[in-house]
């Protein structure tokens, strides 16, 4: 007797749910400093003054003096990008390497 088809499906389902549960609960532990220090920039307000709310999918909303700023972080491992608000998220992989930004910046002519 065969399964019915949604059964063959379970065993997906669990990894998928899986996977994603821990890409996304490394979002708030790892990108929460980064995302810290730009709403007490971002908001001019002391550290002790902004409260950070985590909402869905890697966004937060950030409360203080007053203002609030929301934002976007992406993690790959540890290394996490935080955008606010109407600015573009450039993931890790896509950024070029440091010390190449680095070279070409020593090769132009200073005016």
């Amino acid at each position: 007797m065969r399964p019915p088809p949604l059964a063959a499906l379970a065993p997906l389902a669990v990894l998928l749910a899986g996977a994603l549960s821990c890409s996304v609960a490394n979002v708030p532990a790892n990108a929460m400093p980064m995302i810290r220090a730009r709403a007490t920039s971002d908001l001019d307000c002391a550290d002790r003054d902004v409260r950070i709310e985590e909402q869905l999918g890697g966004h937060f909303k950030a409360v203080g003096c007053g203002r609030k700023a929301y934002y976007r972080a992406a993690c790959e491992a540890l290394r996490c990008v935080v955008s606010g608000e109407g600015e573009a998220m450039v993931p890790w992989r896509d950024r070029p390497d440091p010390a190449e930004v680095d070279r070409q910046r020593d090769r132009l002519p200073f005016e």
